[in-house]
């Protein structure tokens, strides 16, 4: 069993996928050997997700989810979660088994989900982000990911598409003002060597998943079918306890080197009303439903 992955080895994502390895191997008592290839060794993630797709190759860790399935932009609506708590009562639950069914219609099965950088935050050189408006006429670096264009649009910003890696050099030639990651991208790029203000919003959570061919799963046993779901569960719920150190390392980091403010609950209250056309856009698209939000919401509050 080959699993690609665009992390370096220094990573949650690795160390958790070594546990993986690991458990699988022991459990299966040999029948599955897990080969690890990380940092991009068996291309980019779309090249991987689309080996995946062709059942040539076995796994794949990543957060990109639009090809495996546009049902699985839910977990990116913004401001939909209050804290990371309530992301797992959802992503460790049946709403998500139900979710993300949604793959295998493309020839892809998801073992498990888990948390990719956690929440994101908003970094720029013009001022504190405290409401909306502060936003308006900021040229903010984005990924290509159209949700999170979707929310910078809303806001007023001035979406700037630019490769990750040329990000800190487009924020230190005023390229763009600001970015958006979770804390361990700001401090692992040392984006606050070239940002001042980290305004800490949580806007939006991104999951990511641990994809496998469908139709290689189906051909194993019952009993390696469950030992993969099992040990895939497992290793996700490592990786969110090693980036959850990992995340507040770097908040610490960033702390000690930008100007920082945290929304209060008055704050955050003015920007779920202003993103509202966000989840309009998403579900008259007939992406996700209302029932479905409704439903993450619940469960996510713990009731």
């Amino acid at each position: 069993m080959k699993i690609g992955h665009s992390f370096p080895v220094n990573t949650s994502r690795h160390e958790s996928l070594l546990s993986f390895k690991e458990n699988v191997e022991a459990k299966s008592n040999g029948a599955i050997v897990v080969e690890l290839y990380p940092s991009g060794q068996l291309g980019t993630e779309m090249e991987m997700l689309e080996a995946v797709k062709l059942n040539a190759l076995e796994g794949l860790r990543c957060g990109p989810f639009e090809d495996a399935a546009p049902e699985l932009l839910i977990y990116t609506m913004p401001f939909l979660f209050s804290d990371m708590d309530a992301v797992h009562r959802v992503t460790r639950g049946e709403i998500t088994e139900r979710i993300i069914k949604n793959t295998e219609k493309n020839g892809i099965k998801v073992l498990a989900v888990g948390d990719s950088g956690e929440f994101r935050q908003f970094t720029n050189n013009a001022r504190p982000i405290t409401k909306p408006e502060d936003i308006k006429g900021l040229k903010i670096r984005t990924p290509p990911m159209e949700s999170i264009v979707k929310i910078m649009e809303t806001l007023g910003g001035n979406p700037v598409s630019i490769p990750f890696s040329e990000t800190y050099m487009a924020l230190k030639t005023g390229v763009a003002d600001g970015e958006e990651n979770p804390y361990t991208n700001i401090d692992k790029m040392k984006f606050y060597e070239v940002q001042k203000y980290l305004s800490v919003v949580n806007y939006q959570y991104h999951a990511e998943m641990l994809y496998v061919p469908l139709d290689w799963f189906n051909k194993l046993s019952s009993e390696l079918q469950e030992i993969l779901v099992e040990c895939a569960r497992d290793h996700m719920i490592l990786n969110d306890e090693l980036l959850q150190k990992e995340s507040l390392a770097s908040y610490e980091v960033l702390k000690a080197n930008m100007e920082v403010n945290v929304l209060n609950d008055a704050q955050r209250k003015v920007f779920i009303d202003k993103v509202q056309p966000v989840y309009k856009y998403y579900i008259d698209k007939g992406i996700i439903s209302q029932a479905d939000i409704d439903e993450i919401r619940k469960i996510a509050s713990g009731n």
